[in-house]
């Protein structure tokens, strides 16, 4: 493997500084970010998946496991969504954030857990890594394009 070139890391500290852009902001940014999920993540226990997952959208908002060049927006939630189940419950938490220095692009990624009952009537409870890619909105609010998660292996 390459070692990183100097004169690059020097460019690259260059440009940072030069934007303006101060570690205490990146750390503010992030600090946002991760509230957002968990706001996010509260507004799915409380009011049900479809609202939350309708409220903290982008307008452009798409998902890999559905068409995104055919489903963007509210119609992508609903076609990844549906309808609330009775007794499904989905809950996470970011285990890792970072921002752009412009703190106008983000994302989270963490475990999620999925809960539903089975057929037997005895909970299926399964688990996952997932990945939310963040866009700060016009009036500073923070909406999610991109969602997906990937479950556990057997």
């Amino acid at each position: 493997m390459t070692p990183f070139p100097r004169t690059l890391f020097t460019a690259l500290v260059l440009l940072a500084t030069a934007t303006g852009v101060r570690a205490a902001d990146l750390e503010r940014f992030k600090a946002e970010l991760i509230q957002v999920e968990h706001a996010f993540n509260a507004m799915a226990q409380e009011k049900g998946l479809l609202a939350a997952f309708q409220h903290f959208a982008a307008p452009e908002v798409a998902f890999i496991d559905t068409d995104p060049r055919r489903f963007r927006g509210p119609a992508a939630v609903r076609e990844r969504l549906g309808e609330d189940q009775p007794g499904v419950k989905l809950t996470w938490s970011p285990a890792f954030t970072d921002v752009s220095s412009d703190g106008t692009l983000g994302y989270n990624y963490g475990r999620y857990e999925s809960r539903r009952p089975g057929p037997d009537g005895k909970e299926i409870v399964r688990g996952g890594y997932f990945l939310t890619i963040w866009k700060r909105q016009p009036d500073g609010t923070w909406k999610y394009v991109m969602d997906t998660g990937a479950p556990d292996k057997k």
